[in-house]
């Protein structure tokens, strides 16, 4: 949603004010998970996973490693917001964590844009000096945030660290493949 505010904004120019609200079906980002993990408080951890599950994905609740297919969801979702958005030329203009919507809808739009002209090198904020969030690197840079996820929660997988890493990169490995059937 849009609203004028009826003042003018300096930028490169005069442009009429504005104020936009992004709605989402929650603002819960990987960076959120990566607060709590940072802190060494498992407990809002697990709170925010469960929280997240109810409201994003109820139907995994009584899944036998609820956190698992947690992941395994959040996987499928981004491959697929990811896929689509490339399909339509689109470039994220600072693709980090705190950038990452759990629920595989895109609520950081800016910067961004979408290109004129394919280039997979194209890249959109003035602050990507080295291309890292380039038109052509976005898969990877999702996997990277992905795996972020994955080592916030990792003890809810499983209590072993070496079984968890384990099932961790096996559901980390189907991205590539998941990513592959939504581009269409």
């Amino acid at each position: 949603s849009i609203i004028g505010t009826g003042e003018v904004v300096e930028r490169e120019r005069i442009e009429p004010g504005g104020i936009l609200a992004r709605v989402s079906s929650s603002h819960i980002r990987i960076g959120t998970f990566e607060f709590f993990s940072a802190k060494k408080d498992l407990v809002s951890v697990k709170e925010l996973s469960d929280y997240s599950i109810k409201r994003h994905f109820s139907e995994i609740w009584p899944s036998k490693n609820r956190y698992l297919s947690f992941l395994d969801k959040i996987i499928e979702c981004q491959a697929k917001l990811v896929a689509q958005w490339m399909n339509v030329g689109f470039i994220h203009g600072v693709m980090n964590t705190d950038n990452t919507s759990i629920s595989g809808q895109t609520i950081d739009y800016g910067p961004c844009a979408f290109m004129n002209i394919f280039d997979p090198n194209t890249v959109y904020s003035f602050i990507d000096t080295h291309g890292r969030y380039s038109y052509g690197n976005q898969p990877k840079v999702m996997l990277w945030n992905l795996s972020k996820f994955a080592e916030c929660i990792s003890f809810l997988i499983n209590e072993n660290e070496k079984k968890a890493n384990k099932m961790i990169l096996e559901s980390l490995s189907k991205f590539p493949r998941l990513f592959e059937k939504f581009w269409i």
